[in-house]
Formats: C-alpha cells, structure tokens, sequence
C-alpha cells in the first residue's frame, strides 16, 4: 500500500491509483500548496551541518567574491528533494530577490518579535550564487543554486548571534516561503500523463539526493517562490544543504531525520484536501 502527504488518510494500492488521484486533484492540491505559508524547517529534512565562516570562497565559487566583513547565510538550497515531494529548480528565487529586497528580516526561529532579530532588513542583501554542494558541506556532486542573506558583520543586532557567530557556532537555515509557480511530475510511461512524465523527465536528473529514497515516482516541481518577511537560524533547516557558507571542510553524510509540522495551517492543507476521500 502506498501512503502519501497529499492523501493523509488514504491508502493507495497502486502507482497508477495514486496517479490518477494526483492529477484528477491537482488543481486543489496545487492551490493549497501556493496558499500555504511554509517554513521550510517543518519540511521534514535535517542534517547537521559545519557552518565555519569562511573569508573567501573564490576558489569554491566564481560566482560572487566574499567579503570578510560579512557573513553569508545560506538559507534556501535548490535539487534537494524534501520530505513534501517538493523540488525546488534553479532560478525559483530570482524575482523574489528583486522584488523582497530589503524587506526581510534575519530572526531567530522564524519568531519576528523584537528580541529575536538578528539583522534587520535594511541591512540584508539577497543573493543568489551557484555554488558547490561541498562547499557547504554536502556529500553530493555537482552544484546547487542558493537564495542567500548577506549580512555585514557589525550590522547583526542579537547579542547572542553575534558572540555564537563569531565563536564559528553551528547554525542551520530556514526560509519563510510561498510557492507561486508549482507544477506535477509522474513517472508514466502512460499517455494520459505525458506531459507529466515530460516534466519528470526534465527534472528528475537534477535531484541531488536521490539516494535518500528508495523510489521517486512522483513529485512537485517548486519553479518560482516568494521569501515572505524573513528567514531564520534553527535548529533543524529545510533541507540537508542550507546554513553558513564553508570553504575547504570535509562534507557530511546526508542524515534525514523525518519531522512531522505542527502548524495548523498544514493539518488545514491536509484535511481540504482529505475531504475528498471521505465519502
């Protein structure tokens, strides 16, 4: 039997059962998914990460040069295929950057109160870089695009952020997110989902982790997202490849660790969508 997030209650027999409830309720599936307001540390992924501060990174990275007068948060990653089947693509935070910029915080917990600032928002830059995923200490090949916050040094306003910070702490990174554009992909050979299989087809490749999992036959291509009011340091971050930039450590092993949201907006999301299985 197969169980999936979209159908909390309902057990699937088939593949081809679950495809067929997947796309017959994709609108409804995919409306919920763009009016939720997620943190992506409740997305079900976590790894413990080295997160040194590093004072160049153009050996990594031809990208952008890094300033030693800043730090450089890695808070969103992309090809890192999350617990919710979501898959963030190169280029989905390009308009957020333009559009957010200096209009977001860097907080502790995603908790915006006045205590829990770390930077204010006129004082971080968004970014985007490729960047080599054992750059940030991960065990995959190749790179990853990345939203990323950078934050003079002197500008952090959190008395315990800034000694941890400077102590080289570990940290990890959340993002505050809306999916704006949002697509399905299914692994069918079956006509009746060509262009499905089409998008699963383009983007399957570019998954980094697919050793994670046992099987990938379907999943949601996140294309564009919005970074809604900040982004945090946490515990536990949205994927195994987000946090501070590193420069010449070794990588870790990928450790997922599945954590349930307690959000209620997600039990919301859930039960529209389980509804329909209830008659």
């Amino acid at each position: 039997m197969i169980v999936v997030k979209e159908f909390p209650n309902k057990q699937f027999s088939s593949k081809s059962e679950l495809f067929k409830a997947l796309k017959e309720h994709k609108d409804i599936i995919v409306s919920a998914k763009k009016a939720e307001i997620y943190k992506s540390c409740e997305k079900g992924l976590s790894v413990v990460t080295n997160q040194m501060l590093i004072s160049k990174f153009s050996e990594a990275s031809k990208s952008f040069e890094i300033d030693d007068d800043y730090y450089y948060f890695v808070v969103n990653s992309s090809n890192i295929l999350d617990s919710h089947s979501d898959l963030h693509i190169p280029g989905n935070w390009d308009k957020t950057v333009k559009e957010q910029q200096g209009k977001v915080y860097l907080v502790w917990d995603h908790t915006l109160i006045r205590t829990e600032i770390i930077a204010m928002k006129n004082d971080v830059e968004m970014l985007t870089a490729e960047i080599p995923f054992k750059s940030i200490g991960k065990n995959y090949e190749g790179s990853t695009y990345c939203l990323i916050y950078k934050v003079r040094k002197d500008k952090i306003v959190n008395e315990d952020a800034k000694k941890w910070l400077n102590e080289g702490f570990e940290f990890e990174a959340s993002v505050r997110m809306q999916y704006v554009d949002i697509d399905l992909a299914i692994d069918s050979n079956d006509e009746d989902y060509e262009k499905e299989k089409t998008i699963f087809d383009t983007y399957y490749p570019q998954i980094a982790n697919k050793s994670d999992y046992e099987d990938i036959f379907y999943f949601w291509v996140v294309k564009q997202a919005k970074n809604v009011l900040e982004s945090s340091l946490v515990m536990f971050g949205s994927n195994p490849a987000t946090g501070r930039i590193q420069e010449n450590e070794e990588p870790v092993k990928s450790t997922l660790i599945n954590i349930e949201p307690a959000d209620a907006t997600h039990g919301e999301q859930n039960k529209n969508i389980n509804d329909l299985f209830l008659i």
